[in-house]
């Protein structure tokens, strides 16, 4: 046994292994040699030829048919993991990790309604996940990328690709600290082993912190673009998501002190250090 994640011959499943972290986590079970179980909608067999791949939507009780995972990896939607608990327990998974979202603490008071449920929802499956009876940890990641799968960062660059310059509500003072996905897949790993993660909450950010304005600035260097910022102050003074998404360029989203990262002793890398292709771009 390797602590609570079983040996490099147990299986471990993946929920949503087709999402950009679920992708990640694939490659490094494939490249390590240890078997994985991939859950999703739509399976593709191509992305990682070696998992067994089972078709479930997630938002029904799950059925592994007679699969028996050591540990799992929950890496969509928290919300969707509750229902799953009793199936997992059955199969007699050993340990746990769940992806949840800072957005948890950045949407609780936000003026948007559907933000604040999308932060309801996340702290209510939080509360699940530790009340279950397998050895859990949570990971929150900030804002992710690394794959162009990601709503943020890549629809940032796909903006300033078309339109050669980026919006602003304010001066873009707002702190972010943007996370790979493959760092959050190589996290969620050690966790499996990690004694110290056991039964704990971490909020995962990247290698450094930016401003909101920087990270945009940073966006615009790896395209090869000059960047030009139009100041636009009535947008945070619409109602709805679009006013909250830019009051939030000038909150405060840096949640990471770093305890996970040296618990793990991983060294998550700077914000698009692989160039365009943390944009998804070849």
């Amino acid at each position: 046994m390797i602590g609570g994640g079983g040996s490099s011959a147990d299986p471990v499943l993946i929920l949503g292994a087709t999402g950009q972290i679920g992708r990640c986590l694939l490659r490094r079970l494939a490249t390590a040699g240890r078997p994985a179980i991939a859950v999703c909608r739509r399976p593709e067999p191509a992305l990682s030829p070696a998992a067994d791949w089972l078709a479930a939507d997630l938002a029904q009780p799950l059925d592994l048919a007679g699969r028996q995972p050591a540990a799992a990896i929950h890496a969509t939607g928290a919300w969707l993991l509750p229902p799953q608990l009793p199936a997992l327990e059955q199969a007699g998974v050993q340990r746990l990790v769940c992806f949840s979202s800072t957005s948890m603490l950045a949407k609780a008071a936000s003026p948007s309604a559907e933000e604040r449920e999308i932060a309801r929802m996340l702290a209510a499956a939080e509360a699940a996940v530790a009340a279950g009876a397998i050895p859990w940890t949570l990971l929150r990641p900030a804002l992710i990328y690394g794959l162009g799968l990601d709503r943020n960062v890549t629809a940032a660059a796909g903006f300033i690709r078309r339109w050669h310059c980026f919006p602003l509500g304010g001066p873009g003072k707002g702190l972010r600290q943007p996370v790979h996905a493959d760092d959050l897949a190589a996290a969620a790993l050690a966790a499996l082993d990690l004694p110290a993660a056991e039964g704990g909450s971490f909020n995962l950010g990247g290698g450094e912190t930016l401003s909101y304005r920087q990270m945009i600035q940073r966006i615009f260097e790896t395209l090869g673009q000059h960047p030009r910022f139009l100041r636009l102050p009535f947008l945070a003074r619409l109602p709805g998501s679009i006013g909250a998404v830019a009051a939030r360029m000038e909150q405060d989203l840096a949640f990471d002190g770093g305890e996970f990262w040296r618990l793990a002793g991983i060294a998550p890398r700077r914000f698009l250090a692989g160039g365009s292709s943390d944009l998804g771009i070849a």
